[in-house]
């Protein structure tokens, strides 16, 4: 073959990632050096039942040409040898066998040779024009190396095209489920009650330095920390959540930073940490107060210079990542008790952002009870519902101890007790679930109760028996003492077994204790 055709082909195949642009361009230079009428690449299925065109040129790009053509089950073991041969082979167009008819779509003397890829034909690079065309056989194998390459290149780029239509099917899939347009939180309220904290998200988002999010359980932390990554310069990067208070002390290690095979008992494989899958992204550790002094230490450490080691392992390892804190804790208490370290304190603490608890906004109530409202109805009845008047009266006058998370929980009551179709506010302000028939409590008396305590208050003992006297032993729900305190559940129950306090002694105070006995 003549090196500048050989050097043509190659540029080509190189510049277009589409067999058929190649084809195209590269026709009428090969017709320079063949009397080739038509050149088209065909693709062959796996069970040699069809043949697919994905490039023509010449003649073959200007008449109708059949996208597909079926092999005949007679032809199937001569194409099948054909392949397996590798070779070029050519017919003259007063001889074209039953194979040669099916790989020609226009006639005339043919040429055509397999495309491999993988060690495996998978195309077929066919050419068809006057009878001298038979005896450029051996130009044409030249050009079965560069036409396999932009085979694999054609491939590869529609398949890539198929899975992304896939992820996107799925993320749309996704979406329709959860009634959203984005896969990002709304942040109802960032016009209101949540305007001084937006602003403060918009300076600090297009930073890397580390932010820390203080408020309340409910108070909506993690919608901030996402909204901070969605404006940042990493939005396209790995968003991930890691809930510190709910990891094992002895796992805390191995779940941030990974570890080796062998490292411990059950460590079969090599595993990649949090920190490790979040490079590129962004962090965010949720519930920092809880975090071990060990892990605090080694915390530290990627905060100061990104490198870390995984468990069991010698290799330092670096990691790009933002880190995004929140917590209910007030840490500055703990640094003073020695249970949080000072001088990481001072690394996370760059940036705070103190998220108010929703009774400090409840110019949202509105806005966040119809968001939530919608969404119900969506879900359980493919209808929007809207909270009236009253409805919004009777959300504005309750304290909210669990904030956002328990208004979102109240309104998905409502609507189940409505049927998809309205909202029983205030059935569902005052219902207690219990095992023997229904106690109500009034959504007025339940409002003039005194203020939740801050989670800190739900570590001292005192707090917690005089919230447990309050629910008469109810740990659980929007009138239980864990909502009082302003607290996890589980977390109080971890804290009442430390103290040694049974939440079954105030029950006894109680005439209708027998009734809720079961709801803690």
């Amino acid at each position: 073959m003549p090196t500048r055709l050989l050097l043509d082909v190659w540029r080509e195949v190189s510049r277009h990632l589409e067999m058929g642009e190649s084809v195209e361009a590269l026709t009428p230079r090969i017709a320079a050096y063949l009397p080739l009428d038509w050149l088209v690449v065909r693709n062959v299925s796996p069970d040699l039942t069809r043949l697919d065109t994905v490039g023509t040129g010449g003649e073959a790009s200007n008449q109708p040409l059949r996208a597909r053509t079926e092999v005949p089950p007679g032809v199937r073991e001569a194409l099948r040898a054909f392949l397996d041969a590798g070779d070029v082979r050519s017919w003259a167009a007063s001889d074209l066998d039953p194979l040669a008819q099916v790989l020609a779509p226009l006639g005339g003397a043919v040429v055509a040779g397999p495309l491999t890829a993988a060690g495996q034909a998978r195309g077929l690079l066919v050419v068809g024009g006057a009878p001298a065309l038979v005896e450029g056989r051996a130009l044409v194998a030249e050009l079965l190396e560069p036409f396999a390459t932009a085979w694999i290149n054609d491939h590869r780029l529609h398949e890539l095209a198929r899975l992304r239509e896939a992820a996107e099917a799925d993320r749309r899939a996704l979406l329709t489920r959860l009634q959203r347009q984005d896969v990002t939180d709304a942040v109802v309220g960032a016009e209101s009650g949540l305007r001084t904290v937006m602003e403060r998200v918009d300076q600090v988002a297009r930073t890397d330095a580390p932010v820390l999010i203080l408020g309340e359980t409910g108070s909506g932390k993690e919608v901030v920390a996402r909204s901070i990554h969605a404006r940042s310069r990493r939005a396209d990067a790995p968003f991930l959540r890691v809930n510190c208070g709910a990891i094992p002390a002895e796992l805390v290690d191995s779940e941030l930073f990974g570890h080796e095979r062998g490292s411990f008992t059950g460590a079969v494989g090599a595993r990649k940490g949090w920190f490790e899958r979040a490079d590129g992204g962004t962090l965010f550790l949720d519930e920092l107060g809880e975090l071990p002094a060990a892990a605090q230490v080694r915390l530290l450490r990627v905060l100061q210079d990104g490198t870390f080691q995984r468990v069991g392992g010698q290799q330092v390892l670096t990691c790009d990542v933002r880190i995004v804190a929140a917590t209910h804790r007030d840490l500055p208490a703990l640094v003073r008790e020695g249970s949080f370290r000072e001088d990481l304190w001072y690394r996370i603490s760059v940036f705070p952002i103190a998220l108010p608890p929703l009774r400090q906004r409840l110019e949202d109530i509105p806005a966040l009870a119809r968001h939530f409202a919608e969404r119900a109805g969506e879900r359980l009845h493919g209808v929007p519902i809207a909270p009236t008047a009253r409805d919004l009266a009777l959300l504005e006058r309750y304290p909210w101890p669990g904030n956002v998370r328990e208004l979102a929980a109240v309104i998905e009551r409502a609507a189940i007790l409505g049927d998809g179709k309205t909202l029983e506010v205030a059935a569902s302000l005052g219902v207690l679930p219990e095992t023997s028939g229904p106690t109500r409590l009034s959504p007025v008396a339940a409002s003039t109760s005194p203020a939740p305590a801050s989670g800190q208050a739900g570590d001292d003992p005192a707090a917690i028996r005089e919230a447990l006297a309050r629910s008469l032993g109810r740990i659980e729900g929007p009138f239980g003492a864990a909502a009082a305190l302003g607290v996890n559940p589980h977390t109080l129950r971890a804290r009442m077994r430390r103290w040694g306090i049974d939440w079954s002694q105030y029950r006894s105070r109680s005439p209708a204790a027998g009734s809720v006995a079961g709801s803690a």
